[in-house]
Parts: C-alpha cells; sequence; structure tokens
C-alpha cells in the first residue's frame, strides 16, 4: 500500500529529471543558456538585456538577482545542471504543495491535478514552478505567524519575474503586521544588494534600469507578436480578447478591472482567519498573476493550474456539476491542450489565439464568485484537512 501511495511523489520527481535529460541530448535548452548567460554576464560586468546570438537567441527578462539562483546549476557541466535545474524546480513547488493542511490522499490529488503542466514547463526548462511555489509559500509563513520570514519569499518572486510582488496582498491576513512591514523592507534592500557581491554596485544599479526597460519593449512585443496575429506568449484574457475578439485594447483595460475583482474579496475581513476562504483566495491569486499577464505563455500555466487544485480541492462534497465542468475544462483545454494528446498544430491555434486561457478565466471568475457569497464554513469539509 505504502508503495502505491509514493507513485504520484516519483512521477512528479522522475518526469522532469527525464525531461532534462531529453533536453541535453538533444540538444534543445535555450532557455537554460539564457538562465546561466544571467550569471555569466553579472559577474562580467556586460548588459545582462543585450542579444548575444553566439550564446543564445532570444534575450533575458529576469532580474539581476536570478544570477545567483542561477549560479550553482551554471558551474555544473550542462548534462548534470539541466536535470538538476528541472528536478530543482519540481522539488520546490512540491515543498511549497506539502505546507498546504491537507490529507495525503488529497494532496495527491493536487499533484496529479498539476502533473501535466509541470511537464510542459519542465519541457521548457523553466522558473514556473518555483514562482507558484514561492506565492504559496508566502501565504504559509503568514498562516505560520512567521512574518519574518514570509515577505522573503515575496520578494525573491518579485526579483525573479515580478509576479511574487502579489503575495503582499497576505498582509491583510498577518497578526503582526508591523512585523510584516520591517521584514519586507530588511529582505527588499538584501536582495536588492546581493548580486553586488558578484559584480559591483555600479553595474547592478544600471542593470536595474535596464531590466525595466527590457519589460516594457517585451510586454509591447508579446501584445503585437512578430507576425501581428500573435505569438507564444499573451497566453492571457487580454490576448484572448486581442486574437480572437479582434480588439487591439491596452492591457489596463482588463488589468484595473480585474484587480478590482481580486481585491473585492478582501472586503469580507471577518472570514480573513477562515482556512477555506484563505486557500480560495490564494488560488485566485496563482490564476490572476497568469491571465492577467501578457507575458504569459503556455508553459506559465504550472502556477495558473496550481490555483486550479487548491480552488478544486476545497469544494463541497459531493462536488457541484458546474464545478466538474469547469475543472474539466481547464484539464482538457489547459492542461491537456499542451500536450500530444492534442495534434501539434492544435496546440498551435490554442496558444497563438490564447484559447488555452480561457477555461482559467472562467474558472477565475467562479472562484471570486465564491468567495464573495459563500459562508466558508468548515463544518462539512473535515475530509480535506490534516486532523
Amino acid at each position: 500500500m505504502r508503495r502505491k501511495k509514493d507513485i504520484p511523489r516519483l512521477v512528479w520527481f522522475i518526469l522532469p529529471a527525464v525531461v532534462g535529460l531529453i533536453h541535453y541530448f538533444r540538444p534543445s535548452y535555450n532557455n537554460y543558456s539564457i538562465y546561466k548567460g544571467v550569471f555569466y554576464h553579472l559577474i562580467a560586468q556586460t548588459n545582462l538585456y543585450s542579444l548575444y546570438p553566439n550564446e543564445y537567441f532570444d534575450s533575458n527578462h529576469y532580474g539581476p538577482f536570478f544570477g545567483l539562483i542561477v549560479m550553482p546549476f551554471a558551474a555544473l557541466p550542462d548534462y548534470i545542471g539541466l536535470v538538476l535545474w528541472t528536478t530543482f524546480h519540481a522539488f520546490v513547488l512540491y515543498k511549497a504543495f506539502k505546507t498546504l493542511p491537507l490529507k495525503d490522499a488529497n494532496l495527491w490529488i493536487v499533484l496529479m491535478i498539476c502533473i501535466v503542466d509541470l511537464n510542459t514547463s519542465s519541457h521548457n526548462v523553466q522558473v514556473n514552478p518555483s514562482i507558484g511555489a514561492l506565492i504559496i509559500l508566502s501565504w504559509y509563513f503568514v498562516k505560520e505567524e512567521k512574518d519574518f520570514w514570509a515577505p522573503l519569499f515575496v520578494m525573491i518572486g518579485t526579483f525573479v519575474k515580478l509576479y511574487g510582488i502579489v503575495g503582499l496582498v497576505f498582509w491583510l491576513f498577518s497578526k503582526h503586521k508591523f512585523k510584516y512591514i520591517y521584514s519586507s523592507a530588511f529582505w527588499a534592500i538584501i536582495l536588492f544588494v546581493l548580486p553586488m557581491l558578484i559584480s559591483s554596485p555600479t553595474f547592478v544599479l544600471q542593470s536595474y534600469a535596464d531590466w525595466y526597460h527590457s519589460l516594457i519593449e517585451k510586454n509591447l512585443s508579446n501584445q503585437t507578436g512578430s507576425q501581428g496575429i500573435g505569438s507564444y506568449q499573451d497566453v492571457s484574457m487580454m490576448g484572448l480578447f486581442r486574437r480572437v475578439g479582434g480588439l487591439n485594447l491596452s492591457n489596463a483595460t482588463f488589468i484595473i478591472p480585474g484587480l478590482v475583482l481580486q481585491l473585492a474579496p478582501l472586503l469580507r475581513n471577518n472570514y480573513y482567519n477562515n482556512i477555506i476562504f484563505q486557500l480560495r483566495y490564494l488560488a485566485t491569486l496563482l490564476i490572476f498573476v497568469v491571465i492577467f499577464s501578457s507575458s504569459s505563455e503556455s508553459s506559465t500555466y504550472i502556477v495558473a493550474v496550481s490555483g486550479v487544485a487548491i480552488w478544486f480541492i476545497t469544494q463541497d462534497y459531493p462536488i457541484k456539476r458546474w464545478v466538474w465542468a469547469l475543472f474539466g475544462a481547464v484539464l482538457i483545454f489547459t492542461s491537456l491542450s499542451a500536450s500530444d494528446l492534442f495534434p501539434s498544430h492544435i496546440r498551435h491555434l490554442f496558444i497563438i489565439y490564447s484559447i488555452k486561457a480561457f477555461p482559467c478565466c472562467i474558472l477565475w471568475f467562479g472562484c471570486i464568485y465564491q468567495l464573495l457569497t459563500d459562508k466558508h464554513s468548515l463544518t462539512d469539509k473535515k475530509w480535506i484537512f490534516q486532523d
């Protein structure tokens, strides 16, 4: 029986390792070359955001601090570093899921819901599993009243890929709000300065300015696409309207009302201590950062689907039909649409027309509705949580 219970865990770790080896032997790991480049260009003090066609195609869009994260992997031969890289991010997300107060059976359900998108992210040698994990951990440490450490995960996510900044909203759940504020300032200063230890203060300061300009350019490129129809990015709510609906609307047209809806459930402050409310809010936040980002691509959806899994596991039992319908749509049209179950030309259309985002968008609205209307009773959900 124990061996059967270990199967989801084994699949979770073996799959990224195998994917890492596959991409080494092809070879096809351009993203990993970009990541290593952040470290090498940081210590060489050459522009982190310039094009280096002799090293990789495309350009870097991660912050200077990211060079420190990739440093231990960059020092290894690629056949080792690449496997450890894909496995590392699977491990970080697994540890984040382990912090959720779920019974083992429900944790395994979460893992299996996310396994396809973990595989998609691993094939792209992406950091996205860790980005989702950092948001979860920023919630967990607030819940555990470890308010000195909670902002560390927010700041790591912010200084790597900006997404993590959404974790600051968990300050509202904190019982030690002033401690959280000064801890946030402390970790922001530490992470801002740390890259200077392997580079120089002047270069790192310039790199932060360069990072800002690269993100502005990337955002514009993601919206227009190289062929005027769409690229493999902007797989978002905005991209869906732009590419399917033909509506050339700015990101702000979607993000501002989306942010209002995302923050609206926080008006129900009498539920702040309720674990169902907290988990569902965490779920919406994980979905929000993906569907409202023009930088979202297929491999980013491990973050959103992690939110979907958390939302699904908190539902009333028996699970309602509309919940099954939304959940099934995400599994088929968001997760499995990136797999070989769909012909390559269909997968291509789902991405460049941002159709992959549609089920997550609808589910996000459903979750917001629950947060605004449900009483979040724990009495009928004892089967979910650890004793």
